[in-house]
């Protein structure tokens, strides 16, 4: 095929979808790399679509493109991409055990897709198996083969995807599709995760809804907001159903829970908020309440008058990330005091 000679074969060719997958030593990177043949004599669109999307996307969730090149003589397309060595969400023994393996997962699957997003790209053929773990645990997508750019020509004539993971719209004849097909794609490939099979009725050629609490029938315990979240995503009506950039920030926050932590300055002397320390009051004349309750800092009380960064305090409001509080009204000027508080942004540690 006159692959370039800096790119040693190594493996089997893989076959998938419309493309045949080749494994690679690039020599002189030192790396592996996935060549991707797309034949030319067809699905020249299709190409182009999955170039655009992989060339403008940068994230830690998506495969990157490297290079790309003419084969000789022929008008097949060489694409070199990012190798990611190891296994497609619909290996057994991805299967999530506990609430906590569940979450990471599909947080990481939530991230790629709101990347994706994010450039005005839609995947349109989010499944398991268009995914893969590295051997540092993180979820990679790919196979663009799908992708449409989101737009005024976002559009198509019959179906193309995936039974059981395609919006219930792509099954119309004349479809114009909206990112909501990738968000619904999710909700089922999460289900899948989760169940490791899908219910019966939405696997039909279209879907049926019966209105089942999906998310219920898993093995373990989630809470009610992500339920009703997830079950969101595969909401029939694709109007209806959340942003993935949403259901991204709601995942996050639930893994975030209890690893935060505040360093509050009162008097000269520092003292931290966390789950091991979760309420303070702040008094002179006049005093304050914070809470830490697992994913905000709250204010429970508040007697006299207190600000946060020149605003009064009101009980239920959340702290900013850093603020000032002050305690004391504005006309006792030199008997105010001034309260720092910093919270810090802890990341989700896979």
């Amino acid at each position: 095929m006159n692959i370039p000679v800096r790119y040693q074969q190594i493996g089997t060719p893989m076959h998938g979808g419309m493309a045949a997958v080749l494994q690679y030593q690039d020599t002189t990177l030192e790396r592996l790399v996935a060549i991707k043949i797309m034949p030319g004599s067809a699905n020249k669109r299709r190409v182009k679509d999955e170039l655009n999307a992989l060339l403008q996307i940068r994230s830690k969730h998506v495969v990157q493109v490297y290079d790309l090149f003419l084969l000789d003589h022929t008008e097949d397309l060489a694409i070199v991409q990012e190798f990611i060595d190891g296994k497609d969400l619909f290996a057994p023994e991805v299967a999530p055990k506990n609430p906590n393996e569940f979450l990471k997962l599909i947080w990481q699957i939530a991230v790629g897709i709101a990347d994706i997003h994010s450039v005005d790209i839609i995947h349109r053929d989010i499944k398991p198996n268009n995914m893969k773990i590295d051997p540092e645990g993180v979820i990679k997508i790919f196979d663009f083969g799908l992708a449409r750019e989101e737009g005024t020509n976002a559009a198509t004539l019959g179906f193309v995807g995936t039974k059981g993971f395609a919006a219930p719209e792509l099954y119309q004849h004349y479809v114009h599709f909206t990112p909501a097909v990738d968000t619904y794609a999710f909700g089922a490939t999460a289900l899948y995760l989760g169940l490791q099979d899908l219910p019966l009725e939405l696997q039909q050629w279209p879907p049926v809804f019966s209105g089942q609490p999906y998310f219920d029938l898993l093995p373990f315990v989630l809470a009610d907001e992500i339920k009703a979240m997830l079950l969101a995503c595969m909401k029939p009506d694709a109007a209806q159903r959340p942003t993935m950039q949403a259901v991204r920030d709601l995942l996050g926050k639930h893994l975030l829970y209890d690893k935060h932590r505040a360093l509050i300055v009162h008097q000269g002397k520092p003292s931290y908020l966390d789950a091991a320390n979760r309420s303070v009051e702040l008094r002179s004349k006049d005093s304050i309440t914070i809470h830490y309750d697992g994913f905000y800092f709250g204010i429970k009380s508040v007697n006299g008058d207190v600000f946060i960064n020149n605003k009064r305090a009101m009980v239920g409001d959340n702290l900013p990330g850093a603020c000032v509080v002050t305690l004391g009204a504005p006309e006792r000027k030199s008997s105010r005091e001034y309260v720092t508080f910093d919270l810090s942004h802890p990341e989700i540690v896979l």
